[in-house]
């Protein structure tokens, strides 16, 4: 999924959803990275960016950029899912 097709579909979603990755314990999107033209989001323990801040630190990326997960291979995002509160990225 590249960040202009996401940022388009979720134009019209609560603004205070946090965001995760879905697994069999869904995992919190703590931090991005850029790198080689890819948007990287990455896990941690702390609390789940929100929608509005993911906006916020990626006004100034290039819209084209496609979002994948770190690890060896990266893994490249292909849509999300809504739960209450949350939206959950796979």
């Amino acid at each position: 999924m590249r960040l202009i097709d996401f940022d388009r579909s979720t134009i019209d979603l609560d603004p205070r959803l946090r965001l995760f990755i879905e697994g069999p314990t869904n995992q919190p999107v703590a931090d991005l990275q850029v790198a080689d033209h890819r948007l990287y989001l990455l896990v941690g323990t702390g609390r789940a960016l929100t929608l509005d801040q993911f906006r916020a630190r990626t006004r100034q990326i290039v819209p084209t950029t496609s979002l994948f997960l770190p690890g060896p291979p990266p893994q490249r995002l292909y849509g999300y899912r809504l739960i209450p509160q949350s939206l959950l990225l796979g």
